[in-house]
């Protein structure tokens, strides 16, 4: 009953779905829309094309953000009837302030998620059909409802343990083989090595930034003597992580305004980096693969099939980056192992740090 009264709750979220026949403009130049930008890559397929952005920040009009150009407010009151806004932000002060504006300017205009998960309302239904368990159907609905709407997320639904949280992922297997993409500074190996207590087979890090690459080596090296774990047992690699090899340009932590350090596709300055793919690089079995790489989880899954379709390691995939990794994450996922038990855990109040799930019995 609990769950086809959520079901009910999402079909009517999800209704009616709106046709944008207008020009599409993104209302936001900020770390939100950079994260969205290899879901819009994907929407693009799909004949979802953004023209421009737009933004309040004087110095950024007439110029260039990831390959479009920034119009002015000034701009859009001119083309309003020609132009549907789309607001890209997950902080509900400013999107109740650019509704505001937007308002006024006369312009018709939507928030990003609600537009992307309208449209894509049967792969979203399907995902919560496949959702294992009561609280990944409550925090999924919630979750959807909380980024359409611009509002945060029930506080009741808030889970700890991230990426550790469900029972088959705290387990500890002397051969397991942890594989770690986004390991930032080492925080989450040191924690697999405390949830593990020092056993386990190896543990593989990727991190392309150079300063946090930097600072993760220098954990290691006190968790191996700390723990007396053979140096052979962890392996690091100062790479990024998607579904190709080749060499790119990486943004870093300090220049993301927090964000984390990620793929530059549109932008030369950043750090030079090899990308590589799990299936490239790893030959030998994988029985767990987190993923927090801001965006490319996608990607990073595409590049790893073979691997995960052959071994079928436990997931901790985030998908809180952008709307459309919300049902494209998941369906893949299952694609890719289709007896895949699926869930979905909230480890923020804010509508970051949402982590799938997924795991053979």
């Amino acid at each position: 009953m609990y769950d086809s009264k959520l079901r009910k709750c999402l079909e009517e979220l999800l209704s009616p779905q709106i046709v944008i026949k207008e020009r599409i403009f993104i209302w936001g130049t900020g770390n939100t829309a950079l994260l969205y930008q290899e879901g819009l890559r994907r929407l693009e397929r799909e004949g979802f094309v953004v023209e421009a952005y737009v933004d309040n920040d004087s110095e950024k009009w007439g110029g260039n953000f990831c390959g479009k150009r920034i119009a002015s407010p000034s701009e859009i009151e001119s083309i309003k009837d020609d132009v549907c806004i789309l607001i890209c932000t997950p902080q509900p002060e400013i999107i109740k302030s650019l509704s505001a504006q937007l308002t006024e300017l006369g312009v018709r205009f939507f928030h990003i998620d609600e537009i992307i998960f309208r449209m894509h309302r049967q792969e979203i239904l399907k995902v919560f059909d496949a959702l294992e368990d009561d609280l990944s159907k409550e925090t999924y609905e919630n979750l959807i409802e909380a980024r359409m709407m611009g509002s945060y997320v029930k506080k009741s639904l808030f889970c700890e343990n991230p990426y550790f949280a469900l029972p088959p992922f705290r387990m500890t297997y002397s051969k397991e083989v942890f594989v770690d993409c986004g390991a930032f500074v080492g925080d989450t190996v040191e924690e697999y090595i405390w949830k593990r207590d020092g056993v386990f087979g190896k543990i593989i890090a990727f991190e392309p930034d150079k300063r946090n690459f930097a600072a993760m080596q220098n954990r290691v090296i006190r968790l191996l003597k700390e723990w007396h774990i053979h140096e052979n047992d962890i392996e690091l690699y100062p790479y990024a992580i998607s579904d190709e090899t080749a060499l790119k340009s990486v943004e870093s932590y300090e220049k993301n305004n927090g964000l984390g350090s990620k793929i530059a596709e549109n932008n030369s300055d950043g750090q030079s980096c090899q990308v590589v793919s799990i299936d490239e690089i790893r030959a030998e079995p994988i029985s767990f693969l987190k993923a927090d790489i801001e965006g490319y989880e996608y990607r990073m899954l595409l590049g790893a099939s073979n691997s995960i379709r052959k071994w079928k390691p436990r997931l901790a995939i985030c998908i809180y980056h952008n709307a459309i990794d919300f049902y494209s994450i998941p369906l893949l996922v299952k694609s890719l192992v289709p007896e895949y038990k699926i869930a979905v855990r909230q480890h923020s109040y804010r509508l970051d740090e949402t982590v799938l799930y997924a795991w053979i019995d």
